[in-house]
């Protein structure tokens, strides 16, 4: 399977580790601290991962797959990024495949109504899209961790 090249600067595709195994391409998870197989949304959490740590959020700051509870059904979020105990980035991941909707932000959205992040990553590795819950509007890019 080949990788598409994602929409991120050059230092954050580096910091990705893959490696072939017997049972395909797997993902270093820095999170988890595990290998996993590397299925496209994966590629696509990781690259966000690097990216989150480059703005500031350490690794130890951040869950990936965490439960989160909808109204009656129980879900899994893709990453969320926090500072000093608390929520501050929500990031839905999708397939670069997968086209960013407005049912991709209601899921996210749905998600941050238990969160409470101030902030929601929408992407897809090629598409990113920011929006400032407080503000209840897009932004242009996310705060850096030392800014919060």
């Amino acid at each position: 399977m080949g990788y598409p090249t994602l929409l991120f600067p050059s230092k954050i595709v580096s910091a990705v580790e893959l490696r072939e195994t017997s049972k395909g391409m797997e993902i270093w998870d820095p999170i988890r601290k595990k290998w996993l197989v590397a299925v496209p949304e994966e590629w696509v959490r990781q690259h966000c991962i690097a990216y989150l740590e480059a703005l500031g959020f350490h690794k130890s700051n951040m869950s990936t797959e965490a439960g989160v509870q909808t109204g009656f059904k129980h879900k899994r979020t893709d990453i969320v990024a926090g500072k000093d105990g608390k929520p501050i980035i929500l990031v839905e991941c999708k397939a670069p495949s997968v086209t960013l909707s407005q049912v991709t932000f209601n899921q996210a959205f749905n998600y941050n109504q238990s969160i409470k992040a101030p902030f929601i990553w929408l992407t897809n590795g090629m598409q990113h899209l920011y929006w400032d819950c407080a503000k209840n509007a897009p932004c242009t890019s996310l705060p850096l961790s030392e800014s919060i």
